[in-house]
């Protein structure tokens, strides 16, 4: 299934001049003149859960951050932002000492444009639980932290916008190098005939380029926007690029070397935003259409086509958000054989299928690799249906905030659950109590993770 040409070309006629901004939504000087900048937070606290092999409690996570937010410039023609965090403790039992730049950008501004370099976050699509329309930045998955926000990572990028009209918004941005995604699986116990290589924290070759066109637009009772992604998918898949099988031994034993590689893609997205009564909507839907074929290539995802439909409404102190989200698989064949991780190995099987005359190992490995990626990218179905729904309170005046957010999946029967209770006792300090509960059959991804992903969590942070 391809673009045609004529349809990018479209696309380029009705996004030009194009150029972008910091973020979905234009910050006034008076927004911007309520944050606390400079300013930052020092925050502490720990994760906990039960261990399944001998049901003791344990402390897979502590941390102490302090993060630091610092801005100059005048805002009407020039600005510059900083979030740098720091954080030392460990993290599924291995010690943290580490400096993170989030975003450390510079802009200039323009009456009717501006431009702006650096590392930056940069979140499209509208919906609050999934967004297939967002393709600029990485996400870490495995993230420690109550904060979720503190899952968005920041990509070295140029982006600039234009505002021919007060209603219309066209945006660009490029990005030169690539920066991947933390997988949630990264912390998964491997066989030990089994390797992961990962990538680099940032990948500079050359051909790592990337670029999104969007424009927006802002009518009486709707807003919308049309985008095109075209680069390296933050999300990459994993690749065999080593096997051999030691024959020498009662039982065959395997090696297997696995890479995460990037692959490339194009994205074609649209999104809404409405209101109708009491009710917010919002929706998304995006198709995306790898260049490589995954009969060929075991890390590449089939294209595919999601959508996204969300609403939220409050009442008093109460406020319930509700979002439904599909995905069709196109070119859909079904996987003939298990993932190669999150499956015990039958090495009998394995002797046996050797014993096949003119049977491939190696082949066979390669489309377990291709079958763990679409477990992973959820294409071990033709179509996949899933719910979310959170439901917040504020009480005491905004100094008690408990909330429950639990997202499933009617497909692979994945469930995350997380209920939470936020704290604020006086202006600038924030408790927070909650958990992180994953869970799924037998086999599926949230199986595989939840083991080291589940815990219980205390935090206190201070704002400064």
């Amino acid at each position: 299934m391809k673009v045609p040409v004529i349809s990018a070309g479209l696309f380029l006629l009705i996004s030009i001049p194009v150029i972008s901004q910091d973020s979905l939504v234009v910050k006034s000087d008076a927004e911007y003149s309520s944050e606390k900048i400079p300013g930052g937070f020092i925050r502490s606290g720990f994760y906990t859960w039960v261990d399944k092999s001998d049901e003791k409690l344990y402390f897979p996570a502590a941390f102490s951050d302090l993060g630091l937010k610092l801005e100059t410039g005048n805002r009407k023609n020039f600005r510059s932002f900083a979030d740098i965090r720091f954080r030392y403790g460990t993290e599924f039992l291995n010690p943290v000492s580490k400096i993170d730049i989030r975003e450390a950008w510079v802009g200039v501004n323009g009456k009717k444009w501006n431009f702006s370099a650096g590392q930056k976050i940069i979140q499209w699509g509208r919906c609050d639980f999934t967004n297939p329309t967002s393709k600029l930045s990485p996400i870490n998955m495995i993230s420690r932290s109550p904060d979720r926000e503190d899952m968005n990572m920041g990509n070295l990028l140029v982006s600039a916008n234009y505002y021919p009209w007060t209603k219309v918004k066209f945006e660009a941005v490029v990005v030169p190098y690539y920066r991947s995604s933390v997988l949630i699986i990264e912390p998964v116990r491997l066989p030990e005939y089994v390797v992961i290589n990962q990538l680099p924290s940032l990948v500079t070759e050359k051909e790592m380029f990337s670029y999104a066109l969007k424009a927006d637009f802002h009518l009486k009772l709707l807003d919308w926007s049309l985008s095109w992604f075209e680069g390296y998918d933050p999300l990459p898949g994993t690749a065999l690029t080593k096997f051999s099988l030691d024959l020498t031994q009662p039982i065959p034993q395997p090696f297997i070397e696995l890479s995460v590689k990037p692959y490339k893609t194009r994205v074609l997205g649209i999104d809404f935003e409405t209101a109708v009564g009491a009710f917010g909507l919002r929706g998304e839907a995006a198709w995306s259409d790898p260049k490589l074929l995954i009969e060929t290539n075991e890390y590449v995802p089939y294209p595919e086509i999601k959508w996204v439909l969300g609403a939220d409404w409050s009442t008093g102190i109460w406020r319930f958000t509700g979002e439904y989200s599909g995905k069709f698989v196109v070119d859909y064949t079904p996987s003939s054989v298990e993932p190669v991780i999150g499956t015990e190995t039958d090495f009998s099987q394995i002797a046996a299928f050797l014993a096949i005359p003119g049977f491939n190992i190696e082949n066979y490995v390669k489309l377990q690799v291709e079958a763990f990626n679409r477990l992973y990218n959820n294409q071990l179905k033709e179509y996949y249906n899933s719910a979310g729904m959170r439901v917040e309170a504020d009480m005491l005046y905004g100094k008690l905030l408990p909330s429950v957010m639990t997202m499933y999946n009617f497909t692979s029967h994945d469930m995350i659950l997380i209920p939470e209770v936020k704290i604020k006792p006086a202006d600038g300090l924030a408790i927070t109590i909650g958990a992180e509960i994953y869970s799924g059959r037998k086999g599926s991804l949230y199986d595989l993770v939840d083991d080291f992903m589940n815990g219980a969590y205390v935090s206190l942070r201070v704002d400064f």
